[in-house]
């Protein structure tokens, strides 16, 4: 029992200048120490490596905190212009609607009671080809499109080319971009409407893709969306309007500078006496314009060489 005992237990002695001094610790107590001991240190590494790991992701929520608010910050400022761009656009469609409504008194149409022998038939032979460049430039005219289509079909309002699905598609006059639907619901699907000068707009329905947007300022042959489907038939919805009034789409298909005369002969809710009219009063403003520009510029010159 006692050597027993003796195993037992675990004797620490201290050496100082008083003597040596004894104690006696039951070995139970010392597992109990160790084990305390190597809890401890393994708590030690778990909580240090889990401090480690949650700094480390706290960092990356931080990162990611900074990315998102930088985004945000992008985000409002592109609103922002946006913002300015749209009412900018909105004061131009403004601009374009009232001119819409003073050309009605300007460019009349057969139906109302305006008196057309009052006013002296234009000669359209007076028009140069520059002149005729720039009221094709202007005015919606041939196809929306290059290449050939497989056919066309007249519907009430516009008509529908036969034509492979993604074909490139292009405004046929200056204008700016009035209305856009890029998604596909019904009716004529995706669709892109542009207001043109003299009261004029196109209209261009079935795409698979709209490449511009409201208030955009767009040039005659620029891209601005590309050919879809009709149910399952590749074509292209394609319609003008003057006034708001359905016109005869393919006499402006086959108008150009070639047979410039042909479309102004056939029968049209257009007047296009009146419009040559205007056309030539306002070349006529722009050359004045011109002039004095040119004259004030001589003016500034010659004062210059006086001082030198």
């Amino acid at each position: 029992m006692k050597n027993t005992n003796i195993r037992d237990r675990f004797i620490i002695s201290i050496i100082d200048d008083n003597g040596i001094k004894q104690f006696n610790i039951h070995r139970l107590v010392k597992k109990i120490i160790l084990y305390i001991l190597l809890f401890i240190v393994i708590s030690a590494i778990v909580v240090f490596f889990a401090i480690k790991i949650l700094a480390s992701e706290l960092k990356e929520m931080q990162s990611k905190k900074d990315i998102t608010l930088e985004k945000y910050s992008y985000i409002y400022n592109e609103n922002e212009n946006l913002k300015q761009q749209v009412e900018i656009s909105q004061n131009k469609l403004n601009e374009i609607n009232q001119t819409m409504l003073d050309l009605e008194d300007i460019i009349n149409i057969k139906s109302n009671n305006f008196d057309v022998g009052n006013i002296t038939p234009f000669d359209i032979r007076s028009l140069d080809n520059s002149q005729k460049t720039t009221i094709l430039q202007l005015l919606p005219n041939s196809k929306p499109f290059d290449g050939e289509y497989s056919s066309l079909s007249s519907l009430k309002s516009g008509i529908n080319f036969n034509i492979a699905k993604d074909t490139p598609i292009y405004a046929t006059a200056d204008g700016i971009v009035d209305l856009t639907r890029d998604k596909d619901t019904k009716g004529i699907g995706k669709f892109v409407k542009i207001v043109h000068s003299f009261g004029f707009t196109s209209i261009y329905g079935h795409l698979s893709k709209v490449n511009v947007k409201r208030g955009d300022i767009v040039r005659k042959g620029q891209l601005i969306g590309y050919s879809g489907k009709d149910s399952n038939i590749d074509s292209l919805y394609y319609d003008i309007r003057f006034l708001g009034s359905e016109v005869n789409v393919e006499d402006f298909i086959e108008w150009d500078i070639d047979n410039f005369d042909n479309i102004m002969k056939k029968d049209s809710i257009v007047n296009w006496n009146s419009l040559l009219w205007t056309f030539d009063d306002m070349m006529q403003i722009n050359n004045h314009k011109i002039f004095i520009q040119h004259d004030n510029t001589l003016s500034m010159r010659v004062g210059d060489e006086n001082i030198r």
